[in-house]
């Protein structure tokens, strides 16, 4: 069945890709050939990155015309530049990056290095103090001015006496308010989420076992008694007090949780016991190699089905997706995460 799927793509249908650079001065140039491509994306961590490499000179499109001479590519955008990455089969396009060039290494070929919209809080952040404030007012002070909009499901945390020290840029007061609060921060596009944890999942992608996955050798079947974990659970209360709980196997994985709704010591071990069975399940964990289609994305659930173990079926959060791309042919890997209720 496996290599028949093989076969098939490869007869039937043609990888296609399509990026287009929007230069400061609002040039628009496209281009539907690249070497290699590679989208790393995650809700993990706020950063999402692409690599692309072209030829150093080639004919571009600009803005519907295609330039009669070849040029040199390193000349025609620069750092700051918009960017926008489709791939897919045949006409059956899908983006799969939006946002900008953030560096231009002058080899054969040209790489072009991106970074998503958190590319542009790299400035400098003025000091601020929040005698009282909330998580929304604190985002939004950092995004202030810039292309950048808040989820509308980011979660009522307030905070005492906040401090954005002097000498920070926008990125590193964002990452501060992650690790300071064991936040769930990433950018979808210019849509910045921050919560606990990922909960708003955006669709749903089939995948069986051995039919429209190639390579499934970093995916294993887990039983929930051999899984040992210790969960530290932090909660932090409004006036930025916080009181910490351990449950769990004594020698097991640590894992740190952080609450903002805990009555006390006992109701924080429940939410913490309710959270740690997330994670001690009897299922798949790691990771699948697909095709570009069907199409996956960090924060969507994957329906795992395996046609020879039917009972093994599951649902799964999607945590990371790195996408390849390039003359070798292009994949999906998928990086699943705890299993997700019906």
């Amino acid at each position: 069945m496996l290599n028949l799927v093989y076969i098939l793509v490869s007869m039937y249908v043609k990888l296609n890709c399509f990026v287009t650079i929007t230069t400061q001065e609002g040039k628009t140039i496209k281009f539907d050939a690249a070497n290699n491509v590679e989208v790393n994306k995650s809700i993990d961590r706020i950063e999402s990155i692409a690599k692309i490499k072209i030829p150093t000179s080639a004919r571009l499109q600009f803005e519907g015309t295609y330039l009669t001479e070849s040029v040199q590519t390193e000349k025609v955008f620069k750092r700051g530049d918009k960017i926008n990455i489709q791939l897919g089969y045949d006409d059956r396009l899908q983006e799969e990056f939006d946002g900008f060039v953030y560096k231009l290494n002058l080899a054969t070929p040209l790489e072009i290095e991106c970074e998503g919209h958190e590319y542009l809080l790299r400035d400098d952040l003025p000091t601020k103090t929040f005698a009282t404030t909330n998580l929304r007012e604190v985002l939004q002070y950092i995004i202030d001015g810039k292309d950048i909009k808040l989820d509308g499901d980011i979660p009522t945390v307030n905070m005492v006496n906040y401090v954005i020290p002097a000498k920070l840029t926008r990125l590193e007061a964002l990452q501060q308010v992650k690790e300071r609060y064991g936040l769930t921060i990433f950018f979808n596009k210019n849509i910045l989420y921050a919560g606990l944890d990922f909960v708003k999942y955006k669709g749903n992608v089939v995948y069986s076992l051995g039919v429209n996955t190639p390579k499934v050798d970093e995916l294993r079947f887990q039983y929930a008694e051999d899984v040992k974990l210790k969960v530290k659970a932090i909660q932090i209360n409004k006036d930025n007090t916080k009181y910490e709980a351990e449950i769990g196997d004594k020698n097991g994985e640590q894992r740190t949780l952080y609450f903002f709704t805990a009555k006390g010591i006992e109701d924080l071990k429940k939410l913490a016991e309710t959270e740690i069975n997330k994670y001690k399940y009897t299922g798949y964990t790691g990771k699948i190699t697909a095709f570009l289609e069907p199409y996956a994305a960090p924060g969507m659930v994957a329906d795992i089905r395996d046609i020879k173990y039917e009972e093994r079926g599951g649902k799964y959060e999607i945590r990371s997706v790195v996408v390849t791309f390039g003359t070798s042919g292009a994949r999906r890997q998928v990086e699943i995460g705890k299993t997700v209720s019906e």
